[in-house]
């Protein structure tokens, strides 16, 4: 027997997730003071360190070169693994030549120029992409800057690590902007679009076509941003690991809306007949607003990380719908394409947007234990599903 959710837990969960969509309103300029910040705390302990470390620069170098390029967790996190796997893999090779060969110029130049071009190589592989990158720049700093032998190379490997450490200890406590809640801040503007959209293509005027295809552009690089972020998403957190095919689904089933709106569109030509018998059926205007306030409290819920309800009036008004237009289509000689079409086409955005709801249920709390996450979700779906 599940107890109920605390409300101050529920409260601190929503000011959390207000927090987070302010951050991610505003994550460039919320990045750029967290660099700012790393960078400084970089040079101190440079200027702490100096009389310890050689060539304390390289921490700054290595913060400056983990924080600039991806602004979240996930993507500072892979940078970081990143600079090490290369300054490993580097200083491994240029340890060995410099030891072996006792720093012979000819033969430090051959393993430099083999070993650009096998990192170079595997850099034309998207996946191996910055890995390969970094070996072949780090490989080339410690061969060419080789003063100091065996003893700089490792000391160039230290200060670099120092520099990750305080890359991700910025990234992680100083308010961190994760990949996960990027992702869901995407899919909530994504699914909200998805309402309007569908609220033009079952209008019954036609929208101008560029501000169809204006909102379709949204939609489809709001579905792109995610995908993006989702591999990045997984490196943070165990829960999105788990929530993985969950996440996956949720993306299709945004691009099925999307394209379930082009048939909705299209279903029936915008003469003054097709939009006089679109309009004068009653029921539409009550489906079209449940199925649009539907997606945008999905929406809502996404970014507050809370589980929707589901309105269980929609499939009922729908299906009231689909009896006017069949008769409002046998009545009148209309030019309509498919007046099944369209009925279908909404009915399919309707079946899909619930199973969207069910998704959002199961990712909501992925703050807290897997368990309890999994507990809760069900309760939401049971009270969900009861009418």
């Amino acid at each position: 027997m599940m107890t109920a959710p605390d409300p101050q837990s529920r409260t601190r969960d929503t000011r959390r997730a207000r927090l987070d969509a302010w951050i991610y309103r505003h994550r460039p300029l919320t990045h750029a003071i967290k660099t700012a910040l790393a960078t400084l705390i970089a040079l101190l302990i440079s200027a702490l360190l100096s009389n310890w470390i050689q060539n304390p620069q390289w921490i700054v170098i290595t913060v400056v070169v983990v924080m600039t390029m991806l602004p979240n967790l996930g993507g500072v996190m892979m940078r970081a693994m990143t600079r090490l796997v290369a300054t490993l893999v580097a200083a491994a090779i240029a340890l060995t030549v410099i030891y072996v060969s006792d720093e012979d110029p000819v033969a430090t130049g051959a393993t430099l120029v083999v070993g650009v071009a096998i990192f170079t190589f595997l850099a034309q592989i998207p996946k191996y992409r910055q890995v390969g990158v970094m070996c072949a720049v780090t490989l080339a700093v410690l061969l060419e800057f080789k003063e100091g032998g065996t003893t700089m190379v490792v000391w160039r490997g230290v200060d670099i690590l120092i520099g990750a450490a305080i890359a991700l200890g910025v990234a992680i406590f100083v308010f961190p902007i994760r990949a996960s809640r990027e992702m869901r801040f995407h899919m909530a503007d994504t699914v909200e679009s998805l309402g309007e959209i569908v609220t033009l293509a079952a209008a019954d005027e036609e929208t101008p076509e560029p501000q169809y295809e204006q909102l379709e552009d949204a939609i489809a690089k709001g579905i792109r941003a995610q995908r993006e972020t989702l591999p990045l998403a997984l490196i943070e957190r165990k829960a999105v690991r788990n929530h993985k095919a969950c996440l996956e689904h949720m993306m299709r089933s945004q691009r099925v809306i999307l394209g379930l709106s082009r048939t909705l569109r299209r279903s029936y030509s915008h003469s003054s007949l097709g939009e006089a018998t679109i309009g004068s059926t009653s029921g539409l205007d009550e489906v079209r607003s449940r199925l649009s306030r539907q997606l945008t409290d999905i929406a809502e819920a996404i970014r507050l990380s809370e589980a929707p309800g589901l309105d269980p009036q929609l499939k009922i008004d729908h299906a009231d719908f689909k009896v006017s237009l069949k008769q409002a289509t046998r009545s009148s000689d209309t030019d309509m394409v498919s007046p099944q079409a369209f009925a279908f086409a909404m009915e399919q955005i309707i079946m899909v947007t619930e199973s969207i709801q069910k998704d959002t249920c199961f990712i909501a709390f992925d703050d807290e234990d897997d368990e309890e996450s999994k507990d809760r979700a069900a309760d939401m779906l049971d009270e969900s599903a009861s009418p």
